[in-house]
């Protein structure tokens, strides 16, 4: 027998090593179609974990041979597996066509994982595979999640995917306007980024439902803050009861509270150095405000049924537009301030805009404060402009609120501004 045969010099480690990361990943997906076969007793399933094991190792070894004799011998494997993937189906369904094919694409991917693993893009195929994984694992999970979308919230997530996606690379790149500040693709971006996150919270309150007035809040908050403090103050006007004021109170300030983390997310996004340093004050801040809701939640506790909060859809196209022009207005607001009035003008900025919207000052100081002698005035606004935010729905609480939710959430209230006013009254002391 000839010796260069059983020369395993030509075996190499990478060889090898890919090997058995295409058998690793074709196993973990069949040993997940082979669970959800043995839980849906008496239905046929073509694939296991076998098979699947088998397929990402042909994968592989044919993108080994293909890269020695040829692309075109990759191509005809893979039109091999269609047809008999084809084939496969049409006997399982008994001709009907009427069975699901998610193990059929499924087996297909893994194929073509085991040739990404041979071309060495090994994260990126076991990230492909953690989300087949976790799609095909969270079936019944999904098709409640789309059970549960009516046509408007279904529009709102396709009319997200075409502000993301399709608009932004469509955007000129270049600056314009006074100090030529504005650039519409970043003016974008941050209106992606305030929608993605609006919606994301709708979507989990959506999802959880009406599971109490705490979790209402808190869900709530990552979509208005400011809707919240209004539905709820209302409510406790009419129904009069003082129990159910002290849950409505630690409601609002749960959402006023969970305010403070999602800036901290919007600045990490942008700036994540400036996130860096601005933790600490959020910290401190959440730690109160939360502290407070539950001081609040162990002081009277009265069970209460479900608290229905209405919170409309945050992501329609009218609203990005203002959101938008918004943004563009705040950053030469800041910009103008700060030249014609130094600090002193980009917090008295900072402090008018945050009575409409804290978003949009949060990214635009996220944005500016980039250098060390600016991050100091950066956070300062951040927290002046969320606590101006914050003294708007304390307002809206002693307008709308009934007289015992204006007692009980003053002392949330008092704990958030007193902690947030520490820390800004230190960070003048040591600048």
């Amino acid at each position: 027998m000839n010796e260069r045969l059983l020369d395993t010099s030509t075996i190499s480690p990478d060889q090898l090593t890919g090997l058995a990361i295409s058998l690793g990943i074709g196993f973990l997906i069949g040993l997940e179609r082979e669970f959800s076969k043995q839980v849906k007793e008496g239905e046929e399933q073509f694939a296991g974990v076998r098979t699947f094991s088998m397929v990402a190792m042909l994968g592989f070894l044919t993108a080994v041979l293909a890269a020695h004799f040829g692309e075109w011998l990759f191509g005809v494997a893979l039109f091999c597996l269609f047809a008999f993937v084809i084939v496969s189906y049409f006997q399982i369904s008994g001709g009907r066509g009427n069975k699901g094919g998610t193990s059929e694409i499924a087996l297909i991917i893994t194929f073509v994982l085991g040739a990404v693993v041979f071309l060495k893009f090994i994260l990126f195929a076991l990230i492909v595979m953690v989300v087949m994984m976790l799609l095909l694992a969270f079936k019944p999970s999904l098709h409640w999640f789309a059970s549960k979308l009516n046509r408007n919230e279904l529009l709102a997530i396709i009319l997200f995917v075409v502000m993301s996606a399709l608009v932004i690379p469509f955007l000129p790149d270049d600056d314009f306007g006074p100090y030529r500040l504005w650039n519409l693709r970043e003016i974008w971006k941050m209106v992606v980024l305030v929608s993605g996150t609006s919606l994301l919270g709708y979507m989990i309150a959506k999802i959880l439902g009406n599971k109490g007035t705490l979790l209402a809040g808190i869900v709530g908050g990552l979509v208005s803050s400011t809707s919240v403090a209004l539905a709820f103050s209302r409510k406790s006007r009419e129904t009069g009861s003082g129990a159910s004021s002290f849950y409505y109170a630690m409601g609002i300030i749960s959402a006023c509270t969970i305010m403070f983390p999602r800036i901290l997310f919007e600045v990490y996004v942008i700036n994540s150095q400036l996130a860096r340093e601005l933790w600490l004050p959020v910290t401190v801040i959440s730690l109160a405000g939360f502290g407070a809701a539950f001081l609040i939640y162990r002081f009277k506790k009265v069970k209460t049924g479900k608290t229905d909060l209405p919170l409309k859809n945050p992501l329609d196209l009218g609203t990005a537009v203002k959101f938008a022009l918004l943004y563009a207005l705040i950053q030469w607001l800041v910009m103008y301030s700060g030249e014609q009035f130094g600090d002193k003008g980009t917090y008295l900025a900072g402090a008018v805009s945050g009575i409409t919207d804290v978003d949009a000052i949060t990214l635009s100081m996220a944005k500016m404060g980039t250098a060390q002698e600016s991050s100091r005035l950066a956070i300062n606004t951040i927290l002046i402009a969320a606590m101006s935010n914050t003294l708007v729905k304390f307002i809206l609480v002693i307008a709308l609120g009934s007289t015992e939710l204006r007692k009980i959430a003053f002392g949330g209230f008092a704990a958030i501004f007193l902690s947030g006013a520490g820390y800004l009254v230190y960070s003048f002391l040591a600048g």
